[in-house]
């Protein structure tokens, strides 16, 4: 047990010092500068700022309704309130707290103290909440690299081999989605899964986490419904990011090729290099914007992250008021 938490704290002090390094190369590099700081506290950025944060919760609240979508499959009511008041709560160990106990952990405990039967059920459909978040980074990834590698063909040449990965990697997921659309409703398949299942897990909370996951595979309405969310949610997040352009003079350049370009780094911010990716997300987006013609990539990402971490702070109250579920 020792050794597993040595290696625990080996891994995080390892990846704050990846991140430490990181931000160290983006102010030597200046991707990022006194200035970049400075602007956080000009009052004629503030109304920006503002309106970042709405797209930010507007897209919270869609993550809300997704959950509640979900949820309601395993007839566990939740409303729109105890939805938000989850998903901030998320957000804040995300964000604010990053390396020690994850936002859906939090969430899967506070549902799975709430589940009066097959508990864990609730922990599977948090799994599948995530992996529906997912889905609709990789399809507005997908179509951002194809369009990019249009629009761009010369410039992103030295990139071929890391689009190529990319692209496979999206294709292997969607492959994926579409095998669990398609077959998730066949009840030979769903059967032989089911024994599997009971054969490795009996009836523990591993058992009702698959349980869980099942029951959203039969619904395929809700599925796509889902699905569509997720995609509003992250073009809402691209609007919220966006709108930050305007606290840099001059910053604009090509609107949907920068779209295009973000995308892709949000998904490739998902990979877990630095804690809550602090550095790691600022510099590959100053590699990305750089590549259509920007140089303040590393710096409209920083303004997010404030954006996000400040939002996110109102999850800290909520964590410590009640919250109470009854399954139906």
């Amino acid at each position: 047990m020792g050794e597993k938490k040595a290696k625990k704290y080996a891994v995080f002090f390892l990846k704050t010092g990846l991140a430490i390094l990181a931000i160290w190369y983006l102010f030597k590099s200046g991707r990022l500068t006194e200035e970049s700081l400075i602007r956080l506290f000009k009052a004629k950025n503030l109304p920006f700022f503002i309106l970042s944060a709405v797209f930010f919760f507007l897209s919270q609240i869609l993550c809300s309704i997704r959950l509640i979508l979900l949820l309601k499959m395993i007839n566990l009511p939740l409303r729109i309130v105890q939805g938000f008041k989850l998903t901030m709560i998320g957000n804040f160990f995300n964000m604010v707290i990053p390396g020690t106990v994850g936002g859906d952990i939090i969430k899967a405990l506070y549902l799975f103290k709430n589940e009066e039967d097959s508990r864990g059920r609730s922990s599977g459909i948090i799994v599948m909440d995530r992996v529906l978040g997912l889905l609709a980074l990789f399809l507005l990834a997908g179509i951002s690299i194809i369009y990019l590698a249009q629009r761009y063909k010369g410039i992103l040449s030295s990139y071929h081999n890391e689009l190529i990965l990319i692209l496979t990697s999206i294709a292997v997921v969607l492959s994926l989605f579409m095998g669990l659309f398609f077959f998730g409703r066949n009840e030979r398949i769903r059967q032989k899964l089911k024994n599997v299942i009971f054969t490795l897990f009996r009836k523990g909370i591993f058992y009702h986490m698959a349980e869980g996951f099942g029951a959203i595979s039969k619904n395929r309405r809700l599925l796509i419904h889902s699905l569509l969310i997720s995609i509003l949610v992250q073009l809402f997040s691209l609007t919220g990011l966006l709108i930050l352009l305007n606290l840099i003079r001059n910053a604009f350049s090509e609107f949907i090729s920068l779209a295009a370009v973000s995308s892709i780094i949000m998904l490739l911010g998902v990979i877990p290099v630095t804690p809550g990716n602090i550095g790691w997300t600022e510099l590959i987006a100053a590699v990305g914007w750089s590549a259509v013609g920007s140089n303040t990539g590393a710096e409209i990402f920083f303004y997010w992250r404030v954006v996000i971490i400040f939002c996110s702070l109102i999850g800290a109250f909520l964590y410590y008021t009640p919250l109470k579920i009854k399954s139906s």
